[in-house]
């Protein structure tokens, strides 16, 4: 049985300031300038023109864009973070609107490794008055070109007013946990048919304000991960569990425990799993890297984690409030205990 944790997925983040934009020119350092007799200047207005297409060009080759400030939030990443995450395409830009019945929709950018998948969407209407909240709510239907369902459990929400005062516009969030089969490259049909105004009852589903056709396509795709095969006992809450193996993304992590060492400390805290309890021994608390530093996680509570179908492993997927350099990552911090790689 899998356990979904919602409310850790993507969890709420404290207010920041908004970092820079990545710096496209970047994408020239260390040309080599040859020199050139001085032109007149006329030519040279043609020069930098070229020049300012020539970055842009080059930018877009390496797939470098402009994180929106929502996401930055999200991921709490920075400026070098951001464009690492750009340049191996698990942060994709997507730009695509549509307008229909006075309601445009646009998809801005999507963000995901082989665990998770976040899309950010802006719904604004034509008509100034309108004032979209945080209760207001979007129906669609999902296609992945008849391909089975990658997703273990999916959510969507208008993000609060916390976060962004109310108004004829609001971002929209669709986010996602993906299943261990979810490594090929597929096409995500999404088809928005209507916007939906605040329930009667908080239960409830609102009235539907506007009916329209929204269609978008997203790229849903795995990503490589740092992986360490383990194998080894490990004193975790006084029990010797065996470890067999920790995946890492800088924005996910797998844990497998011994199936039969995750029972036996089961039933020695009087707990059960297939009951949602919890074994808050198994959850990392922090991740520290090679030089010591720790990267301020907290608690980890799982996206998902069950025994496999034939009760020799459990399996454990995390998420990071924060983004973490996966590659840099020796030891998970596990209270008072650790596990070294």
């Amino acid at each position: 049985m899998k356990h979904i944790n919602w409310d850790q997925e993507f969890p709420e983040v404290p207010d920041r300031v908004h970092r820079s934009v990545l710096d496209t020119l970047s994408v020239l350092d260390g040309q080599e300038v040859k020199k050139m007799k001085k032109a007149p200047r006329k030519r040279w207005i043609v020069l930098a023109a070229a020049l300012v297409a020539l970055v842009g060009t080059t930018a877009a080759a390496a797939g470098l864009f402009q994180w929106n400030e929502r996401a930055e939030e999200v991921f709490q990443s920075d400026e070098e973070t951001q464009k690492e995450l750009t340049q191996n395409r698990m942060a994709q830009e997507v730009s695509q609107s549509v307008s229909d019945q006075g309601i445009t929709i646009t998809a801005i950018q999507t963000v995901q490794d082989k665990n998770r998948f976040y899309a950010l969407f802006e719904v604004e209407a034509e008509d100034p008055s309108m004032e979209i909240t945080a209760d207001y709510s979007m129906d669609y239907t999902m296609d992945l070109g008849g391909k089975e369902d990658i997703f273990s459990g999916m959510g969507w929400h208008f993000i609060s007013e916390k976060d962004q005062e109310v108004s004829n516009r609001r971002y929209f969030e669709i986010y996602g946990i993906k299943n261990e089969q979810s490594e090929d490259n597929l096409k995500m049909e999404l088809h928005f048919t209507a916007l939906r105004g605040e329930p009667a009852q908080k239960a409830g589903e609102g009235e539907v304000l506007v009916s329209g056709n929204w269609d978008f396509a997203l790229d849903v795709h795995a990503s490589d991960a740092v992986a360490h095969s383990l194998g080894k006992a490990y004193q975790l809450g006084g029990y010797t569990v065996n470890v067999q193996s920790v995946e890492l993304t800088p924005l996910s992590m797998t844990i497998v425990y011994n199936g039969e060492d995750v029972r036996t400390m089961e039933a020695g805290k009087g707990v059960h799993l297939d009951q949602m309890d919890e074994l808050t021994e198994l959850y990392p608390t922090d991740v520290c890297y090679e030089d010591g530093t720790v990267a301020d996680e907290g608690l980890m509570i799982p996206l998902t984690e069950g025994f496999s179908e034939d009760g020799s492993e459990y399996h454990m997927t995390l998420s990071f409030d924060k983004v973490v350099d996966a590659s840099r990552v020796t030891a998970l911090l596990m209270g008072e205990d650790r596990i070294d790689f």
